[in-house]
Parts: structure tokens; C-alpha cells; sequence
């Protein structure tokens, strides 16, 4: 996240960051009410993982595998999405209104007259997200009952009540930076469609790299999948490769969606640009590079 975290205390007025984040009741809570920044809400999720991950199953005998039983010690993929991924979709989360009107105002060459938020106010989105939140909730629950006391997670209630809780505003962080991602997308489409400057380009493109480092975050999950899943299923199953096309597309389509306008222009290759598609690159390899890691690790 290379734009500067400056921020998530909203401006006086109808500040044009607050337009982004205005509709959404828990952005407003964590930045008005709490005023929480991003690396605030960073440390406040990874704490909480922490206690969830080894203080809660501490307390209840919960740490250490036997007998078929699951300890969250040896729980990687827990591991993964509560200590990195969580953490940093929650920061993203609280970072990505600034940073969504940096590149607008940057687009415009700062003329705040110009209003871009009208796509980030109406209600339907984070209800939307709410609903989707309370429906995994309603859908792993009986699961979690079902399977009660066989791996750290299901223990009891409290840890179920936990995981829960987790999945639950995780799942909802996701659908509302999803919901703004696609809405500014589709506005700097529209403002890109006219020559731009080197410096709205790379706004865009700096805030195309950080969506990306976030889904190859997501991605890590991949890694671990393909590790487990020839122990589990005694081989790789065709929704692994379906997992990892979707991962491929998601992250193409938004670094370069914004720029559908720039790139009908056939824009000239220049060595920043070929640094950029470099890192854009390596961004999205870092799933192979973590499991091609765990493999020798492992000595698979």
C-alpha cells in the first residue's frame, strides 16, 4: 500500500474520502467514531488472531495435535489467514478510501471540484454485504456444530463463536472493497478514456500493484492447499486449478481494467512501464514462490 496513509481521519465537510466510505456503517464506526487508522486496525486484528490462534486454545488444551485431533500449533492454514491475511484486509479495508480518491484527484491534476464519490453512496452495497457476512455465518455454523471438539476450532463455543465472528467481518470487509473497487474502476475507465498525465498513470497503476499484493495475500492460501490437498485427496482436484484461474484473473483484471482506455491507445512500452508489468509480475508469482518454499521445506 504505497499511497500514504494519511488519513483515515476523515476530513471536515464533505471531505471527498468520507464520500467514499459514508454509506458503509462500520468504515464510519472504525474512522469517526473509533478513529482508528490503518496500522491501528492492523495491530488490533493480528492481536486478536493471536489470542484466538494460541491464548484461547492455551486455555483449553487446544494446542497440540494427537490422536486425529487438530492443535492450531500445527493448523497452517489457520495460521496463514489469521496472523497475514486478516491483518492486512483489514487494513486495506480503512486504507482503500484515501487511496481511491488519491487517484481520482490525481486523474484530475487535483481539481477537488470534480465529484467522484455519488458512485459510493447509496445503501444497497453494504446491506448487500451484510447479508453475505450473516449467510456464511448461517452456513458454516451447523458444520462447525457437526464436528464439534475434533480440531482446535470447534472446541467449544467460545472458539466457534470466535471463528465465526472472524469469518464474518472478514467476509464483509471483502465485499464492501470489492463493491469500491469495481465503482472506482468503472469511473477512471471513463476518465482515462482522454489523454492523462505520467502522474495519473502511475496513481493508477501504484494503486493496481497494492489490490494485487492483497489477492496474492489470498493467494498464499493456494500454496498451502496445494500442499495439503495430494495428503488429504491423494491428488490435486480440478477445483484447485479452477481456484488458481480465478486468482489469475482477479488480479489482471484490476490492475488493468482502469486502463482499458490507456491501453485501446497503445501506449508506448516504456522502461517504468516494463518495471511496473515486472512487478505486477512478481506480486502475483508469490503463491509458486511460497509453495515451491514449503515443498523443499518439506521435502516433497
Amino acid at each position: 500500500m504505497r499511497q500514504d496513509d494519511r488519513a483515515h481521519r476523515p476530513r471536515t465537510g464533505g471531505s471527498a474520502i468520507s464520500t467514499v466510505y459514508q454509506a458503509d456503517p462500520l468504515a464510519r464506526l472504525l474512522i469517526e467514531r473509533l478513529s482508528l487508522r490503518t496500522h491501528t486496525v492492523a495491530i488490533a486484528a493480528l492481536s486478536w488472531s493471536f489470542v484466538y490462534l494460541f491464548v484461547l486454545p492455551a486455555a483449553f488444551g487446544g494446542l497440540r495435535s494427537a490422536d486425529g485431533y487438530l492443535g492450531s500449533l500445527h493448523d497452517w492454514h489457520a495460521q496463514l489467514l489469521l496472523l497475514l491475511v486478516f491483518p492486512a484486509t483489514c487494513a486495506f479495508y480503512l486504507w482503500q478510501p484515501d487511496a481511491i480518491v488519491g487517484v481520482h484527484q490525481a486523474i484530475l491534476s487535483g481539481d477537488a471540484s470534480r465529484d467522484g464519490g455519488r458512485a459510493y453512496r447509496g445503501s444497497t452495497w453494504w446491506r448487500l454485504s451484510l447479508l453475505l457476512a450473516l449467510a456464511v455465518v448461517l452456513f458454516d455454523v451447523p458444520k462447525m456444530v457437526a464436528d464439534r471438539g475434533s480440531w482446535w476450532m470447534v472446541q467449544n463455543w467460545l472458539t466457534i463463536a470466535g471463528r465465526e465472528a472472524s469469518l464474518s467481518v472478514a467476509f464483509y470487509m471483502v465485499s464492501m472493497m470489492a463493491w469500491r473497487q469495481l465503482a472506482a474502476t468503472l469511473e477512471w475507465r471513463r476518465l482515462l478514456e482522454r489523454p492523462s498525465s505520467d502522474t495519473a498513470l502511475r496513481s493508477v497503476t501504484r494503486y493496481g500493484l497494492s489490490c494485487a499484493f492483497l489477492l496474492a495475500l489470498f493467494g498464499l492460501r493456494l500454496s498451502i492447499e496445494g500442499i495439503e490437498l495430494p495428503q488429504r485427496s491423494g491428488a490435486i482436484t480440478p477445483d484447485y486449478y479452477v481456484k488458481i484461474a480465478i486468482y489469475i484473473a482477479a488480479g489482471l483484471a484490476c490492475f488493468f481494467a482502469p486502463l482499458g482506455g490507456v491501453l485501446r491507445r497503445g501506449p508506448r512500452m516504456s522502461l517504468d512501464r516494463l518495471l511496473t508489468l515486472l512487478q505486477l509480475a512478481g506480486i502475483m508469482a508469490l503463491p509458486v514462490l511460497v509453495f515451491v518454499v514449503l515443498k523443499v521445506a518439506l521435502g516433497g
